[in-house]
């Protein structure tokens, strides 16, 4: 059930959808990693089907289009809403007033539209196994990133729907989906993805120290900004070493 629940909550996949709480999603997300394995495997299919009918930069611009789309764009928002407070407050409550604004502001637009761009030219210009290691990897490894930062920083509002999140967010979950990611790694990802696994937490404790000295802690919308990071530094260091 909580696989079921987690992969419900993180994609639109057709699946049965239940009753959640904010800390009932926090004691699923031991199986994000996993979900993001299955988001991983339809993203490197479909990429690996267009890139036989089409060339590698319009290949790579379907599989990103694709990857929001199936995620509803669900950390892409929560990219856009980071960067719109901390670009435009200037304290810690006009920042979180700001993220709170569900209007997309300059920054964000700036934020999601970069987010976007990178992934494309990051898997256009990867060789294609590499690419498919990549887009089946990074997915895995953003969602165990959220992991990290829910465990170990605590929350800008607390008592909101970031905070019930987190506190579901047990060291279990964290165990579980640590657990995952190594071996998903390790196995599809050859000697980058056992690199990737200590630079990605080493990124989450780095960014989410830094997202908190401004925000007082993090958001919901930082663990977006988490994820869409990690991924993309996942891809950054397929293309870097391949």
């Amino acid at each position: 059930m909580d696989f079921l629940r987690a992969l419900g909550f993180l994609t639109i996949l057709p699946c049965p959808r239940y009753e959640s709480t904010p800390e009932d999603l926090g004691r699923s997300s031991g199986w994000f990693p996993l979900a993001g394995a299955l988001l991983g495997v339809l993203l490197a299919a479909a990429h690996a089907g267009l890139a036989l009918l089409l060339p590698p930069l319009a290949a790579a611009s379907f599989a990103a289009v694709l990857w929001a789309f199936l995620t509803r764009g669900l950390h892409l928002d929560g990219l856009a809403d980071t960067f719109d407070g901390i670009g435009g407050g200037y304290c810690r409550k006009s920042r979180l007033a700001i993220m709170k604004d569900s209007r997309l502001g300059t920054f964000g637009g700036i934020a999601v539209a970069s987010a976007l761009l990178m992934k494309v030219s990051l898997l256009a210009g990867t060789e294609r196994t590499a690419a498919l290691q990549a887009l089946f990897l990074a997915p895995v490894l953003g969602r165990w990133a959220i992991l990290f930062a829910m465990r170990f920083f605590p929350s800008a509002r607390p008592g909101g729907m970031g905070d019930l999140f987190r506190k579901g967010c047990t060291n279990r979950c964290l165990y579980t989906g640590t657990a995952a990611a190594v071996l998903l790694a390790a196995a599809s990802g050859g000697m980058t993805g056992i690199m990737l696994l200590p630079l990605v937490p080493l990124f989450v404790l780095l960014f989410s120290r830094w997202l908190a000295s401004l925000l007082g802690g993090l958001t919901g919308d930082s663990y977006g900004a988490v994820c869409e990071l990690s991924e993309i530094l996942s891809l950054c260091l397929f293309t870097v070493l391949r």
